[in-house]
């Protein structure tokens, strides 16, 4: 079973990785892009480094030491990126690509920055402590993931703030809502960490 879930990881990753980047290389005129293509192709390198951070020093005994398990869950993580960043599009009603990239819209860049961050906090977080296996890291991460998709949802029936970003283009509203999922996402990657006990005690804690 560990190793389809690290093929299906591998050609996930793959897809996320090639579609990411060759949708920054087909932005045009690249005067107009410059700023969120920078951006934007920064967000991947980034998630990495905070990937090998946890793996190579919070992880579990057995994955700390072991270039297999890290390369399996840095894959597995791109893996969770590309659906993470599917989730987040279609609950917030924003697309990375069109509204952050193609129409320059600075408010959207804000968010999806942010967004991209939170995902890739509480997928670490999940990472953080011992455990019997991925599974257990799905299952805490994915916790944290819908708790929030749930509050951004809350968030913006509180306050509109989606069409305020899409709709009107609002730097303020998208910059506060952005800081507002990384903050987020600290949060839940925290809620999200620890050693592994149960799935009862992991949603409880």
């Amino acid at each position: 079973m560990e190793f389809l879930v690290f093929l299906f990881s591998c050609f996930f990753s793959l897809v996320f990785l090639v579609r990411w980047c060759a949708t920054l290389q087909a932005a045009w005129p690249a005067e107009r892009h410059r700023l969120p293509k920078l951006v934007l192709s920064a967000l991947p390198p980034v998630a990495l480094v905070i990937f090998l951070y946890v793996l190579r020093l919070l992880a579990s005994f057995d994955v700390v030491e072991s270039f297999y398990y890290i390369a399996f869950y840095v894959l597995l993580d791109y893996a969770w990126m590309y659906a993470g960043m599917f989730l987040l599009s279609w609950c917030f009603d924003l697309s990375w690509r069109d509204d952050a990239l193609y129409m320059n819209n600075k408010a959207a860049l804000y968010e999806v920055t942010g967004g991209f961050l939170a995902l890739a906090l509480i997928y670490a977080g999940a990472n953080t402590g011992d455990g019997p296996g991925w599974w257990c890291v799905l299952f805490a991460g994915g916790l944290g993931l819908a708790a929030m998709l749930l509050l951004g949802v809350v968030f913006n029936a509180c306050t509109g703030v989606f069409e305020r970003v899409t709709v009107d283009r609002n730097a303020g509203s998208g910059l506060r809502f952005g800081l507002y999922l990384l903050g987020t996402g600290i949060v839940l990657a925290m809620a999200s960490g620890g050693d592994w006990t149960s799935f009862e005690a992991t949603v409880v804690e």
